[in-house]
């Protein structure tokens, strides 16, 4: 897997109702206030760059190519797409790039609703996670950030660490849909297995 990008094996991945392709932002940052001085400055930066402050968990801010992410209170993921800069970043709010500690995820169609469903511990329907809505989920154990970027839609950021197993548990349960899948190019060959050693205690 070494001379591999999965994401980019995912990125011909068709399935019945389900498609993969690879998302790309231009900047990945995470803002953190620390204080209710950094807080009030960050609502203040929001609402003048997106017009509002974010509300509560799970509403989401966008303007001309940015989203902004709540992950936890006081904390955001600003997300700029290829070709949006990054604008000025709010005085007092600690601001980190990240955007090569994440791999960006499109899952379109009619099934992907049913794929993440098996997979990641959050409620998918549309009343609970309405369009544009975001949740951060355990997704086979690994900690993954998900947006409803459509009715039958959702962009995902995986931690890059944690991008091959993630990759493959979802490569995987696309199988029920038809997915045809070379798993040599998906997973790590299973370590060879060192035979056990006898030995004595004296």
């Amino acid at each position: 897997m070494a001379d591999l990008n999965p994401i980019e094996t995912l990125s011909t991945l068709d399935a019945d109702g389900l498609t993969f392709r690879p998302w790309r932002p231009a900047a990945i940052l995470q803002l953190a206030a620390w204080g209710e001085d950094s807080a009030a400055a960050l609502a203040t930066w929001e609402r003048g760059l997106f017009g509002a402050a974010v509300a509560e968990a799970g509403a989401t801010l966008a303007a001309g190519g940015l989203r902004l992410w709540p992950t936890a209170p006081w904390r955001r993921l600003l997300i700029a797409e290829a070709g949006t800069a990054v604008p000025d970043l709010p005085e007092g709010v600690a601001a980190v790039p990240c955007t090569g500690g994440f791999v960006g995820l499109r899952l379109d169609g009619p099934r992907s609703r049913d794929l993440l469903a098996k997979l990641a511990a959050v409620d998918l329907h549309p009343d609970m996670l309405a369009e544009g809505d975001f949740a951060t989920a355990r997704l086979e154990h690994v900690r993954v950030h998900l947006q409803r970027a459509g009715a039958d839609a959702f962009d995902l950021l995986l931690p890059v660490s944690y991008a091959e197993f993630t990759l493959g548990a979802l490569a995987d349960g696309a199988l029920e849909f038809g997915a045809a899948i070379d798993p040599a190019l998906l997973h790590r060959p299973t370590p060879p297995q060192e035979s056990p050693q006898a030995f004595s205690l004296k």
